[in-house]
């Protein structure tokens, strides 16, 4: 099965735990990151996985057709790329969260009222405006 971005993130996913799982840890592993391992913690909109990548934490959390959220601790540039690869846009803003997370956010449409409103909040650090 050939699984893409279009069957998770561009298009709403089935409500079944498993497949999610299976459809996202795919699209990572056929982009070459075989080190990662996401479980499905949420499966209904917004999705949200839980897992590893090398020595990080991670959670992918994600509404599908509009925005879509990487938090990983230590920082995992790298990963943030692959996502970007995978989803075929960059990334538009990178944080810091109250919880020591590096949280990088990719939006669908206007990113203008998001980015007030990260900008607003004093709880994330090293706020940067990526597009």
């Amino acid at each position: 099965m050939t699984t893409t971005a279009k069957t998770w993130f561009y298009n709403t996913p089935e409500k079944n735990a498993y497949a999610i799982g299976e459809r996202v840890r795919t699209n990572f592993w056929d982009a070459r990151f075989g080190g990662i391992w996401l479980d499905t913690a949420r499966a209904e909109p917004p999705f949200l996985m839980t897992g590893q990548y090398q020595n990080s934490k991670v959670e992918l959390e994600w509404q599908p057709g509009q925005w879509c959220t990487l938090r990983t601790a230590p920082e995992a540039s790298a990963l943030a790329t692959g996502v970007a690869n995978i989803l075929g846009f960059k990334p538009a803003f990178k944080y810091e969260d109250p919880k020591g997370n590096t949280v990088w956010e990719w939006r669908l449409g206007d990113v203008n009222a998001r980015w007030q409103a990260l900008q607003g909040r004093p709880e994330y650090g090293k706020l940067e405006r990526l597009k």
